[in-house]
């Protein structure tokens, strides 16, 4: 994956014109893989069970480097430094303000807001000082839940966890899904990689749904 730019944030074009469009190649919707059709209350608590229960798909990945990677829930930029052995670095690929329904069904009720408010999409990525990606962030976050909040939401220097850890939020993650999805690489090559999406909560109230892919050469996926 090529090193991406910094950017800002799109303001919304819509009503008149419809959503903001997001750049080639980062789509609104965010790939929520959760069944709908279940009470809330059992995803917020992870008794899914079977098949459905994201700690049974992790136990299945080989790698116990992996399977700590995805079930923990500490600051992800900490275990990939660890992994990596040196300090990554942030960088920006795209964000925009998007109506919620825009960003698939699952998202409002997830996050608890009206499907026609504001949300805002990000995608970023975690890099080596030189070389590849090491992991790319796909974000839907509520805009206005607390002061200060969309600060860490939107900065292009600070990851986002270690961004709500030092404002006081962002100590509790629900793990909604793990599992196994393409990574694409230099020169358009693609190959399985994992990946794990979870709720990021501010107090009692839901602020972000983070997924994030991890690079295979890095977090194996087998």
């Amino acid at each position: 994956m090529s090193v991406p730019t910094p950017c800002g944030v799109s303001q919304p074009a819509h009503p008149a014109g419809g959503p903001s469009a997001p750049p080639r190649g980062f789509p609104l919707a965010f790939p929520l893989d959760v069944p709908l059709d279940v009470p809330l209350d059992a995803i917020f608590g992870a008794a899914l069970g079977g098949s459905a229960d994201p700690r049974s798909k992790i136990r299945r990945f080989s790698s116990p480097m992996t399977r700590m990677l995805l079930t923990s829930d500490g600051l992800t930029t900490t275990l990939l430094e660890a992994m990596a052995g040196e300090s990554l670095h942030l960088h920006c690929l795209a964000q925009l303000r998007a109506p919620a329904h825009a960003t698939g069904d699952g998202v409002p009720p997830l996050l608890r807001i009206d499907a026609g408010g504001d949300v805002l999409v990000r995608y970023s990525a975690a890099t080596r000082r030189a070389g590849p990606a090491l992991s790319v962030n796909h974000v839907v976050a509520r805009l206005g839940l607390a002061p200060g909040i969309e600060a860490c939401l939107t900065s292009t220097s600070i990851p986002l966890g270690p961004a709500l850890h030092a404002a006081g939020t962002g100590h509790r993650r629900t793990l909604l899904d793990a599992g196994r999805r393409m990574w694409r690489g230099e020169g358009g090559v693609t190959r399985p990689a994992c990946y794990k999406t979870y709720l990021v909560w501010h107090g009692d109230e839901p602020l972000a749904l983070i997924d994030e892919l991890f690079n295979p050469g890095t977090v194996p996926a087998g």
